[in-house]
C-alpha cells in the first residue's frame, strides 16, 4: 500500500493515507519540506494511517526540530497500531512542539 498525502482543510493539514514506512518517506518528505520552511503548527490527521514503522517516527522527530519554536506538529487521530508505536516510542515526551491528539482535525 502507498501513502497518500492530502492537502485537508487549511494550508498546513494534512491527511496521511496508507502506509509510512521508508520506502514511502521520501515523497512524504519532498511534501513537507516547503511547509517545515515556514512557521506555524503542521496538523497531521492519522486516522487514516494503516501502518508506520521507525522510519516515520524519524520523519516526525526531524519534523518537530525542523519547526524549533515556529510551530507545533500535531498528531490527530491516530489509529490503534500508531498510536501503540507512538506510546512505545515516547515521541511527544520532552517535546514542547509535538502533541498527540484523539479527536477530529480543529
Amino acid at each position: 500500500m502507498l501513502l497518500e498525502v492530502i492537502r485537508d482543510g487549511g494550508p498546513r493539514t494534512f491527511r496521511l493515507v496508507g502506509e509510512l514506512d521508508l520506502s514511502s518517506l521520501p515523497g512524504l518528505e519532498q511534501a513537507m519540506k516547503p511547509v517545515l520552511a515556514d512557521a506555524g503548527d503542521l496538523l497531521l490527521d492519522l486516522s487514516e494511517l494503516a501502518f508506520m514503522d521507525s522510519s516515520g517516527v524519524g520523519f516526525l522527530v526531524r519534523a518537530s526540530q525542523a519547526l524549533q519554536d515556529r510551530g507545533r506538529v500535531v498528531l490527530i487521530s491516530p489509529g490503534p497500531m500508531v498510536q501503540r508505536l507512538l506510546e512505545l516510542t515516547r515521541i511527544a515526551e520532552g517535546r514542547g512542539n509535538l502533541e498527540v491528539r484523539s479527536g477530529p482535525v480543529e
